[in-house]
């Protein structure tokens, strides 16, 4: 009874969430002082959602219907399904997370971690405008937690760093302020609709029965979803809280920001946006179009003036995830398969070179390239990777990026041949960040600001097992994109 409860398609989405909040609360119950099995068991409690997200891909049909699996709890007047970029996100999502898990070292960190995992799979998994607006917020909090850590203060300043860079608190707070002011915009349309309707739910908003929202309102209110989805992406000029927020995480938190949390603002495009507001994204794609070319551009040049390793990574973020919202906007054939293959690359190389540098981070204690040079003499290994990943996030081809680009391409060359043969010139400033910051750290003469005996040593097996998940999905992407 309990099994086919858990295992039947239209209550299997619900069961895992409720199995998995159960769990993580059952952890609350270690005793504090047995550390050791403390993280053991969060770690298995973390394989969880991914075994369960196998057997989703495993139900899901893709000739059959847009959403499967669906769950509806009519005292909560909420819905749970799944569709075909919902489940690419939900198993890239349920792999990230194990690996974050492994990389923290203290309960209150794991636990948060944990929490953060359960909304972001329920903001993946609901099928209701105000779910997502609640869950969509409470990974605001848990990134708040995770990213604002206690700082010396020297009278009222907080102290900085000796390159600038801001300390976590104002790195918490930014991103804080950005995406509550797109939320601001955000909640009022979800009571309007709600107003019009009489339901948040998706499956009603976009029921053939119901009379589609007038031009007017559609041009109205779509800009208040543009402007939270827009900040969480992000796009310029809503971008500075990325590179603050990466350079203050841990590198776990960089890892998250990466691989799972950006890819929220492009399901929600995918998901409410476009079926809810269509004339209006419509109308929109000339200013959408030069807002993203205007990111990509802006973000490799800026990519080209960074010092320091971290935000180098970050900006390249910036304008890969620029591509995957043009893609969206384009409403080709292609344009919604081609967009989540983007997220997926993303959302595998780009966490896989923010290990590297919280790795070389470990050993030398800076993320500044003055300070990095001449390290491919002395760590081999992770010179190799480095490079590899170079490779992949600059979209060389048998990298899942390259493919991944060549679709977004064909789905924008499909729209406006223009704004496709621009993003083609351009591509040629990602390359020459990628070689540039890899000559910088891996050749020339060695730095004399830390000790090359004892603080540069090569990658462990442990730090090779957390990277190697990561290195088999982007090869098997790359050579088998059809999987």
């Amino acid at each position: 009874m309990i099994l086919d409860l858990l295992l039947q398609p239209n209550t299997t989405i619900l069961a895992l969430l409720l199995t998995f909040a159960l769990l993580c609360f059952v952890l609350l119950f270690i005793p504090i002082y047995n550390y050791s099995m403390f993280r053991i068991l969060s770690l298995a409690v973390a394989f969880v959602p991914l075994g369960w997200s196998l057997y989703l891909w495993f139900l899901y049909d893709g000739s059959g219907q847009t959403f499967q699996c669906i769950c509806h709890i009519d005292t909560l007047h909420i819905s749970f399904g799944i569709d075909a970029a919902g489940l690419s996100l939900v198993i890239l999502t349920s792999a990230i997370f194990p690996l974050c898990i492994m990389l923290m070292r203290t309960i209150t960190g794991i636990l948060t971690f944990l929490l953060l995992e359960l909304v972001i799979l329920g903001s993946l998994l609901v099928l209701d405008l105000l779910g997502f607006y609640l869950l969509f917020e409470a990974s605001l909090i848990l990134l708040y937690i995770l990213i604002a850590r206690p700082e010396r203060l020297t009278g009222t300043q907080y102290v900085k760093h000796s390159a600038g860079d801001y300390s976590t608190m104002d790195a918490a707070y930014k991103i804080t302020l950005y995406t509550m002011a797109g939320s601001l915009l955000f909640l009022p349309v979800i009571f309007i609709l709600y107003a019009n309707y009489g339901s948040t739910n998706l499956l009603i908003l976009t029921c053939s029965n119901n009379p589609m929202l007038s031009v007017d309102k559609q041009l109205i209110l779509g800009w208040g979803l543009l402007a939270v989805f827009a900040v969480k992406i992000p796009l310029i000029p809503v971008h500075l809280w990325l590179p603050e927020a990466h350079v203050a995480a841990p590198t776990a938190g960089s890892v998250l920001l990466a691989g799972v949390l950006l890819k929220l603002g492009g399901i929600g495009i995918i998901r409410y946006l476009i079926p809810i507001f269509p004339v209006f994204v419509v109308k929109i794609f000339p200013f959408i179009a030069v807002m993203c070319l205007v990111s990509f551009l802006f973000s490799t040049l800026t990519t080209l003036r960074q010092v320091d390793l971290k935000k180098i990574v970050a900006y390249s973020s910036i304008a890969h995830m620029s591509l995957v919202t043009l893609a969206i906007f384009s409403l080709s054939e292609h344009s919604v398969a081609s967009s989540t293959f983007m997220m997926v690359a993303h959302g595998l190389v780009s966490p896989a070179l923010f290990l590297l540098v919280g790795f070389l981070y470990e050993r030398s204690h800076t993320k500044y390239l003055p300070y990095l040079t001449g390290l491919g003499s002395h760590m081999p290994i992770y010179a190799s990777l480095f490079f590899i990943l170079t490779l992949a996030n600059l979209s060389f081809p048998l990298f899942p990026n390259f493919i991944a680009e060549v679709l977004c391409l064909v789905s924008l060359f499909a729209v406006h041949s223009l704004y496709a043969y621009i993003f083609c010139i351009s591509q040629v400033l990602g390359a020459v960040y990628g070689i540039w910051t890899f000559n910088r750290v891996m050749h020339g003469y060695n730095s004399n600001t830390f000790n090359i005996n004892t603080s540069v040593v090569d990658l462990s097996r442990r730090e090779v097992s957390l990277i190697l998940p990561l290195l088999i999905g982007i090869f098997w992407l790359g050579l088998k994109p059809m999987a």
